[in-house]
């Protein structure tokens, strides 16, 4: 079966994106993801400025893809703890919607140009600042470290990649359902 051709920007970052993952980043060449889209090699560079970019593009579309579904919940009107719950459904839809991006994200972070690298690590710190926020809004005066809650939680969703398998036996709905039973849990326990 022939592979599809990639008609835009977008398709050749998800062929790269494909590519950097099976292969990683070093290990990609052009022609890599020139096969992988199903173009000419100097078709490549009609889409794409150079690996790097790429490589640029994608911690971009997790970035702005996550940046929109928050924005979603932010402009809702909700209970702290309704909001909560969410931002946390946001947060494991786009953890497993984009997991290709997201192995690419975190096993590749030493690639990324200086530039990317502080851009993703000051959103990452924001975002994570953000659901400490909300955190603190959800169990105000306890004794739960809300800064040590935000961190393990984004990390434990940003690493979905590494093991969860959305055609296996649980549903993405049932997994964030998992995720909010444990965190509810810390927090009637705080």
């Amino acid at each position: 079966m022939a592979r599809a051709k990639a008609t835009d920007t977008a398709a050749v970052i998800a062929a790269a994106a494909s590519v950097f993952r099976t292969k990683g980043y070093r290990n990609t060449t052009i022609d890599d993801i020139a096969k992988a889209a199903g173009i000419a090699k100097p078709t490549v560079y009609q889409y794409a400025k150079s690996k790097q970019w790429l490589l640029s593009q994608v911690v971009d579309g997790v970035i702005k893809d996550l940046d929109r579904r928050i924005q979603i919940q932010r402009d809702i009107s909700l209970e702290p703890v309704e909001r909560l719950h969410s931002t946390l459904r946001a947060h494991v839809a786009a953890a497993v919607e984009l997991r290709t991006f997201y192995a690419i994200v975190f096993n590749e972070e030493a690639e990324l140009s200086a530039a990317t690298r502080r851009r993703f690590r000051t959103w990452a710190h924001r975002v994570t600042e953000e659901f400490r926020g909300l955190l603190a809004e959800c169990a105000p005066g306890s004794a739960l470290d809300h800064a040590v809650a935000a961190n393990l939680i984004i990390t434990m969703i940003t690493s979905l990649y590494r093991w969860y398998d959305p055609d296996g036996p649980l549903s993405p709905d049932a997994l964030a359902e998992q995720i909010l039973l444990a965190v509810d849990g810390v927090l009637a326990a705080a």
